[in-house]
């Protein structure tokens, strides 16, 4: 459920914008955004009971119906919806069955590899990450935290930025170079990604290097006082499915140190790939 929470959260980041009068189009405010995605949220539960009208969705969640139009409009662009012009009702759309069958793949993952996130912790009792790679942001699925007082905590939005995080370096660098790139090209033409310590074209180099040696390292990138260490996860086809990461304290584990863990951890990811993974 939370893959499609946040797959609707980016949705709406994207396409609602409310025009101020005498402004031009500016993105809803914070409040605004959260109110809206509530009432899709209420419009989308109710549509997966039944097929339902405009006002028959108006008389079960008490939003009007001239929101109602205007959020349906919005989901249905992005296939969130569909409506049968016969009857004028609204169902689920094509694009939440493929969401309903991406969070059945992503539990598939985490079972799959929780068993070495827990040898991992055991053996180095450092912070044990598992991650995914969604439109340039990392997607934290799975974390077991180090049993240290200091220790790496995981944000409580789940989501961090793939050009400071070993996570994100290690699945961008494990990827076909034509898709990588237009992913790196998308997150610096982000303001939101600006704060990097590489240019551009200085990222794309340190991506290219990380791909030879099988691993990618957050020096501090991310958080001052932290080091992570992290390599991709592959399917079948050699293709990046998700990454491992370890972190700890700059004050535990040098940069020498987390390197040799990055060699070994390396050699891990890839023996799960010969463990004949389920098809995600």
């Amino acid at each position: 459920m939370w893959q499609l929470l946040i797959r609707i959260v980016e949705f709406f980041r994207h396409k609602l914008m409310v025009k101020k009068e005498g402004s031009v189009m500016t993105d809803l405010t914070k409040n605004d955004e959260v109110g809206v995605l509530i009432k899709s949220m209420n419009l989308l539960v109710c549509l997966a009971e039944a097929p339902l009208s405009v006002l028959e969705l108006s008389d079960r969640t008490g939003i009007s119906k001239p929101t109602i139009y205007r959020i349906l409009h919005t989901l249905d662009s992005g296939g969130f919806v569909v409506r049968n012009q016969v009857n004028r009702k609204y169902i689920l759309g094509p694009a939440l069955i493929g969401l309903g069958r991406a969070t059945r793949n992503s539990a598939a993952l985490i079972r799959y590899a929780r068993p070495t996130l827990t040898e991992l912790s055991k053996k180095y009792n450092e912070t044990v990450n598992l991650g995914v790679l969604s439109h340039g942001k990392v997607i934290y699925l799975s974390t077991l935290e180090s049993r240290e007082r200091l220790r790496v905590t995981v944000p409580m939005t789940i989501e961090n930025n793939a050009h400071t995080t070993a996570l994100g370096k290690t699945i961008l660098s494990a990827m076909k170079e034509e898709a990588a790139l237009k992913i790196i090209a998308s997150m610096y033409a982000s303001k939101a990604n600006q704060t990097s310590r590489y240019t551009e074209s200085e990222f794309i180099e340190y991506i290219r290097a990380t791909r030879a040696q099988g691993f990618a390292i957050d020096n501090e990138d991310d958080a001052i006082g932290f080091r992570c260490v992290a390599a991709p996860i592959f399917d079948l086809s050699g293709d990046p499915i998700a990454a491992i990461s370890i972190s700890a304290p700059i004050s535990r584990v040098s940069l020498e140190e987390l390197t040799k863990i990055g060699f070994e951890l390396a050699i891990v990811t890839r023996n799960l790939k010969r463990t004949d993974p389920p098809h995600f």
